[in-house]
């Protein structure tokens, strides 16, 4: 006998209800969520800038870009392009930087793959490699759909039995059939979340030459980069520009590495700091080619300066590799190029803008090996500071180092950190958001004996703060 209406109707309404509660997965591709946004740190064209590329949810479609600006702001007008670099396509845009916040730029793509944004100011530029990556549905999804498909027209088939009064003999293994498809469809919706996603359309292969290691390296890792540094002018001296190019090349082949993926909002994570810790600069070079990272800054201090760039390769994990230059002392009267650098009409990032506020530890008296919290209490205007924007997609950073240059940590404050781990598939928090603080909280322990210079980062009104401080280190019992 024909389905009664009960069934039919109950029947629907679940398929409905199921299709209803079925969570839309993140498609992923090497652990890129090909709907999150991509955000990059860049110190160009002497502004320290986050450049945000928004995903694109279809090809041929718009592109939007953000460029935002952390104060002081040196005036510049910024021609952006983006190109496939399989297809070559030119898209070309424009943004006016003259005050801090964000500017944005609408390009165009036509196709997914591998793009490179293109950053240009005069003489200087900027090559930042992405992907382009467009959701697609996985392969039980369609099951899914296609069983509710299949219930649906059996459902149909019965009601019209029931119009015309044919198609009898087959009422009870229709209604069976219409059970099986429900019961598998519904299962596997319920199950989806544990279900692997899709690879979006453009993600590499495996085995392409970007995004997986076939360049001779062992299986789950690639080697090593090592990095080459050199200055121009040769010889830096304080009070004017210096071009630092660092050149990161395979430590198994030798060629030049350009396989960098994002690593905490950057490609590039760069700190360079006198030896006696006058000089410091958390910044982020801009990619001039395979292997190759510019940055322009104003040394304050004459002497060694070091600096420690931190990465993350493609199927790899962190590296930090680091190196040293010297910078004479100018003759008098040339710091002054400094001080207007640091008013924003230099041509060089200078000196950090230094926040207010309390540190505390606890244990009041470090001692080595053990963690100890650091915590610095933010104020502005002589009131807790309840409005700081993360930067890098955390709401502060803590960077020591000691003395003798043969130790370098960097972490990140515990809240916005403990979100990021809570959801891994969620993008960096906005920086347009101001609603840290006042509080920023860091774990960290001292390996050693000793005094440590530490300088603790956060952003408010789009100007990133620094607050030097030390920490005197006692060696803990045998």
């Amino acid at each position: 006998m024909p389905l009664p209406k009960v069934v039919r109707w109950s029947s629907a309404l679940l398929a409905m209800l199921v299709l209803a509660l079925v969570p839309a997965a993140q498609a992923q591709a090497h652990g890129v969520s090909a709907t999150a946004d991509l955000q990059l740190a860049q110190t160009f064209a002497g502004n320290e800038l986050t450049v945000v590329i928004r995903r694109t949810p279809e090809v041929p479609g718009p592109l939007l870009v953000d460029v935002i600006a952390h104060a002081p702001v040196r005036a510049r007008s910024l021609e952006l392009g983006v190109r496939s670099v399989e297809l070559g396509a030119l898209s070309a845009g424009e943004i006016a930087l003259s005050d801090a916040g964000i500017q944005s730029a609408q390009l165009r793509v036509t196709a997914a793959g591998i793009h490179e944004l293109t950053l240009r100011t005069g003489s200087e530029q900027a090559l930042i490699p992405f992907r382009v990556l467009v959701p697609k549905p996985a392969g039980w999804e369609f099951f899914i759909y296609g069983a509710f498909g299949v219930a649906g027209l059996l459902i149909l088939t019965g009601i019209a039995s029931t119009t015309i009064g044919v198609l009898r003999p087959f009422a009870v293994p229709q209604a069976l059939l219409v059970l099986v498809a429900l019961v598998a469809a519904s299962t596997t919706a319920m199950l989806s979340k544990d279900l692997p996603p899709s690879t979006p359309e453009g993600a590499p292969e495996v085995g392409s030459a970007r995004g997986d290691p076939t360049d001779g390296s062992a299986p789950g890792g690639r080697p090593y980069a090592n990095l080459t540094l050199r200055t121009e002018p040769a010889k830096p001296v304080t009070g004017k520009p210096v071009t630092i190019t660092l050149l990161l090349t395979d430590g198994n082949t030798g060629r030049p590495v350009d396989d960098l993926v994002a690593h905490h909002a950057a490609l590039l994570h760069t700190v360079i700091t006198g030896e006696a810790g006058k000089d410091f600069h958390h910044v982020h070079p801009v990619r001039t080619g395979p292997g190759l990272y510019r940055l322009q800054l104003t040394m304050r201090s004459p002497g060694r300066h070091l600096l420690y760039a931190e990465f993350e390769r493609a199927d790899s994990g962190a590296q930090l590799v680091t190196g040293s230059f010297v910078v004479d002392r100018a003759p008098t009267g040339q710091p002054r190029r400094a001080a207007a650098a640091r008013r924003g009409t230099g041509p060089a990032l200078s000196a950090p803008e230094y926040g207010t506020g309390s540190i505390q530890l606890s244990p009041g008296k470090p001692v080595a090996g053990r963690p100890v919290t650091i915590a610095a209490h933010v104020t502005a205007d002589g009131r807790p500071a309840t409005d700081l924007q993360p930067w890098l997609g955390m709401a502060g950073h803590l960077i020591v180092r000691d003395p003798e240059s043969a130790f370098f940590g960097h972490v990140h404050e515990l809240t916005s950190m403990a979100a990021q781990s809570r959801s891994p598939d969620q993008p960096p928090p906005d920086e347009t958001v101001a609603a840290e603080g006042p509080e920023l909280r860091f774990t960290f322990t001292f390996p050693a004996a000793g005094r440590y210079l530490v300088w603790i980062q956060y952003a408010r009104g789009f100007r990133i703060y620094t607050v030097p401080t030390t920490v005197t280190v006692s060696k803990g019992q045998p």
